[in-house]
């Protein structure tokens, strides 16, 4: 089968979930004997190579016409303010439309040059954030299919906040003009159907991760937690923040180790002055940087308020740090709360930090939730099994038409 993944944040680089299970995936996939291509329209400052292989997948990244390295740290004030007058001046609308008139031309060409069978996409594309108006995304000529990881009238639907109309109606027409949607998770299905007023089936894929990891277990700290993620609210780490307060006056000698991309300087506000010399900020690492953190900590911890389905969790799990994760949208498919981790309310502070202190406390029952999520994540969400699961409903979809 030959197989192309648009994707906008493929590594390396600054990637979130869609990034790594896209690679993941996609490497399963060439493992598996079928021709893979990875295309995506990146943003501007996302650096990297335009074209490479990556274990057999060929790679290829497009840009958008405002690209320069001067966009590199989104993060930084400067480059938020030019972000914004361009956005205003619809500078950077024009630009995104000009782009993906480019995007499908190239992308045509991909489906003709490696006579592609299948195509899938996520529901989130990251441009859409940018426009002011209606901007659709290129109609393809090959067959599509759509990946719910979470659009962005999912993500503000779970928030309580209203949806832009001209959002909803890029997000939906996409949806509506694919041959099929899977999701990555039950909850993220049922929710995106009512969203989108979507009639018809959505078959579930759970994302799946490379469990046989080489990690050095040997130095696992017994009071080290570790949270992996972005540092926004969605994922929970402010209220982590504010938990750590309450540990740390518990337990003076635990350290919290903080993986991710975002604004530090904002996260680290939550924390008292005591607790602050107990958090390491890391910054966004590799994939090898992080298994080694996560194998070096005791627990790991994920209050967010909505989650699609998380890699952070399955990759904590797969590392052997036992897991608390957040009680809302899919993470109970995941945990089975006191089996393989703990699930606790984000809103509820005080059960965060509880919870936090009860494994530190207890390393026998640590132990046991991290033995039993090991062996939940490669029973259930080894990327050998997931690739095969995802063949069967591409077939399935192929042999519809």
């Amino acid at each position: 089968m030959n197989i192309l993944y648009l994707c906008d944040e493929y590594p390396p680089g600054k990637h979130g979930g869609i990034g790594t299970s896209v690679r993941l995936l996609a490497r399963e996939m060439v493992k598996l004997g079928h021709s893979v291509v990875v295309a995506g329209l990146y943003a501007p400052g996302y650096g990297g190579e335009d074209e490479f292989d990556d274990e057999g997948v060929k790679v290829f990244r497009f840009r958008r016409r405002f690209d320069d390295n001067l966009f590199k740290n989104e993060q930084s004030i400067p480059v938020k303010a030019i972000n914004r007058i361009l956005k205003l001046s619809g500078l950077t609308e024009r630009d995104i439309k000009n782009s993906l008139a480019v995007y499908a031309r190239q992308l045509e060409k991909l489906i003709t040059d490696y006579k592609i069978d299948i195509i899938e996409m996520p529901d989130y594309n990251d441009y859409v954030r940018f426009c002011k108006s209606y901007v659709p995304f290129p109609v393809l000529s090959a067959l599509v299919i759509v990946k719910l990881h979470g659009s962005v009238t999912y993500i503000t639907n779970e928030a309580n906040k209203p949806v832009a109309g001209y959002i909803l109606k890029m997000e939906q027409a996409i949806i509506n003009q694919a041959a099929a949607v899977s999701s990555v998770s039950r909850y993220t299905a049922i929710k995106s159907a009512f969203y989108f007023s979507y009639p018809h089936e959505i078959e579930v894929l759970y994302n799946g991760i490379n469990t046989n990891l080489t990690v050095n277990t040997g130095n696992r700290d017994p009071k080290q937690v570790i949270f992996t993620g972005t540092l926004v609210r969605q994922k929970g780490i402010y209220q982590l923040l504010k938990a750590w307060n309450i540990v740390n006056e518990q337990m003076p000698d635990a350290r919290l180790i903080i993986l991710g991309k975002g604004s530090r300087q904002k996260a680290a506000r939550y924390l008292s002055k005591a607790a602050g010399s107990t958090v390491s900020f890391k910054g966004h690492v590799t994939s090898g940087e992080l298994y080694n953190y996560l194998a070096a900590s005791s627990v790991s911890v994920f209050p967010s308020y909505t989650e699609s389905f998380s890699l952070a969790p399955l990759e904590a799990m797969a590392c052997g740090a036992a897991v608390i994760y957040t009680n809302r949208s899919s993470g109970p498919e995941l945990i089975d709360d006191h089996i393989n981790g703990l699930l606790i309310d984000p809103d509820d502070i005080t059960q965060i930090a509880s919870a936090i202190l009860s494994l530190l406390n207890d390393p026998d029952t640590c132990k046991i939730l991290a033995v039993n999520g090991n062996k939940k994540v490669k029973e259930r969400f080894d990327i050998r099994q997931v690739a095969a699961q995802n063949i069967q409903f591409y077939n399935k979809v192929l042999n519809k038409i």
